[in-house]
């Protein structure tokens, strides 16, 4: 990738250790441009705090911002600085636009149809499957899933946007010298090589710290149209980013869960105080305007055959996951013929058994 002059020092000063957007900022309204400040550093000085200052000068005797780039290339990784035509649209108009964003993969980062999908690290068997469905589909109609790489919800939503063969962006909550979580790294490197991007704002061996999750979830919020919030507890960093999303004017989406899951506490907290409730992701589709749901037909609606017992262990089940002995006691079935129809609906697919002898449909 090619810069200008302009952009050489923009990028070296955006990169400072401890400089964030604010700061670079403000520092730049004063000196008017960043090659100013690399070539009479000591006339800047009031600008900075003492332990920025410090970090400037060790940036100055490291290296080169030639040098810098030519690190930057060596590892494949593109500068998109706020003064270059490929800087996202979406982020000009946040309240704290990145200086420069640092990408491996597709550096165009400009998306007429994203959405932002987090939630808990935690996920339940319910989140999951949540994420898959919602992420596949919404995939399959075009839309680009933006997440932040995390455990759970964020790894399940980008892995079912490749598995659909649509397009992801991830955001890092450190430089792309490494990748946190660590198992994460082929999927990071999948990502890429499907023509998706992998993006941070931090230079390139910043590790992880508490704040620089959040500082990540504004971005994630900012590249998207919306946000859907998959699971997560009332502390949740995915309640931060539906925030940050709502500041900026986004949509906010969420899928309801249990009053006794502490994981859909966030969820249905973001409901009860105006939320889009997205029971499937057609109604994300709809309310974005990015598709209709097709017209479904009766038979597509029609329960299964079953004989009697199965019938009512089906109807029991409608209601959410049992285990056996629920079961047995519910419908007065003897053990062996409730094994029995369990045994058939499993294998006919139209239940599935969850570990601890529970039973769902499928």
């Amino acid at each position: 990738m090619e810069y200008t002059q302009q952009e050489k020092y923009w990028i070296w000063l955006s990169s400072i250790e401890g400089m964030t957007a604010r700061k670079f900022y403000k520092i730049l309204v004063s000196a008017g441009d960043a090659q100013n400040v690399y070539e009479q550093p000591r006339s800047f000085k009031p600008l900075f705090d003492d332990k920025l200052f410090g970090a400037l000068l060790a940036s100055m005797n490291n290296g080169s911002p030639e040098g810098m780039l030519e690190q930057l290339e060596k590892n494949k990784v593109c500068a998109v600085t706020r003064i270059n035509d490929l800087y996202p649209e979406s982020l000009m108009h946040i309240s704290d636009p990145p200086a420069t964003l640092y990408v491996k993969g597709d550096p165009d980062l400009n998306c007429d149809k994203a959405l932002a999908i987090v939630g808990t690290r935690r996920a339940s068997y319910d989140g999951k499957k949540a994420a898959k469905e919602f992420s596949t589909l919404l995939s399959e109609n075009g839309v680009t899933v933006i997440s932040g790489l995390a455990r759970g919800i964020d790894t399940i939503a980008h892995t079912s946007c490749l598995d659909a063969g649509g397009h992801t962006v991830a955001v890092l909550g450190n430089g792309l010298g490494s990748v946190y979580p660590p198992e994460n790294e082929a999927l990071a490197q999948r990502i890429v090589d499907s023509g998706g991007s992998v993006v941070s704002e931090m230079e390139m061996s910043q590790k992880p710290s508490k704040w620089s999750f959040p500082m990540r979830n504004r971005i994630i919020a900012g590249l998207s149209r919306g946000v859907l919030v998959v699971e997560g507890d009332r502390k949740s960093g995915s309640l931060i980013t539906a925030q940050l999303g709502l500041e900026e004017g986004r949509d906010i989406f969420a899928i309801p869960g249990s009053i006794y899951n502490s994981l859909s506490e966030g969820p249905n907290s973001l409901i009860q105080n105006g939320a889009y409730m997205a029971l499937s992701p057609w109604d994300i589709l709809e309310s974005m305007r990015w598709g209709t749901r097709p017209n479904l037909r009766q038979k597509q609606n029609k329960a299964p055959e079953l004989d009697e017992n199965e019938k009512k262990i089906y109807d029991l089940l409608k209601s959410g996951a049992m285990s056996f002995d629920e079961i047995e006691n519910v419908t007065q079935m003897t053990t062996s013929e409730l094994n029995s129809c369990l045994t058939m609906l499993t294998l006919r697919s139209i239940i599935i058994k969850l570990p601890g002898n529970l039973y769902r449909l499928s």
